[in-house]
C-alpha cells in the first residue's frame, strides 16, 4: 500500500493491520534501505520514504495496527513507531490465539493511565468514528 501509492492517492483512507502490522514494524529499516538503493523496484508508484508514514513527534502514523503481539518489547516498538493513537487493542477473535484476558499485555506495561485508555479503547473508537 505504501509503494503502490495508496496512502497518497487516498489521504482520508483509514486502514488497520492485524498482529501489530505483521513484519512491517520489524523490517522498516530494510524497506527504507530498498527505497534508497533500489528505487527502480520499490519507488515506482510512490516517491515517499516509507518512514514518513510512521509517527513523527506528536503526529501519529498514517495507518493503524493492533496490539496483539504477545510481547512487551514488540508492543513498545509499535508504540514508538506508530504512537498510541494508532495502536488499538487486538483480540484475535474468533480465533483461540488471543490473550486469555484481552488487554492483559497493555495493562502489564508501564504506561500512563491515559495511554492505557487510548490503547484499550480510544484508538478503536477513533478508527470507528465513535
Amino acid at each position: 500500500m505504501i509503494f503502490g501509492g495508496v496512502f497518497d492517492r487516498f489521504p482520508k483512507l483509514r486502514v488497520a493491520f492485524a498482529h501489530g502490522g505483521g513484519a512491517f514494524p520489524f523490517t522498516v529499516g530494510r524497506i527504507e534501505r530498498a527505497f534508497h538503493v533500489r528505487p527502480d523496484l520499490v519507488a515506482v508508484e510512490n516517491n515517499t520514504n516509507p518512514r514518513a508514514y510512521l509517527a513523527r513527534g506528536t503526529t501519529p502514523a498514517r495507518f493503524y495496527v493492533d496490539s496483539l503481539v504477545h510481547d512487551a518489547d514488540a508492543l513498545a516498538l509499535l508504540l514508538k513507531l506508530f504512537g498510541t493513537q494508532r495502536v488499538a487493542l487486538g483480540s484475535d477473535y474468533p480465533f483461540p490465539l488471543g490473550e486469555a484476558k484481552p488487554g492483559e499485555l497493555i495493562e502489564s506495561m508501564k504506561l500512563s493511565s491515559d495511554e492505557k485508555a487510548q490503547l484499550l479503547s480510544g484508538t478503536a473508537r477513533e478508527f470507528l468514528g465513535l
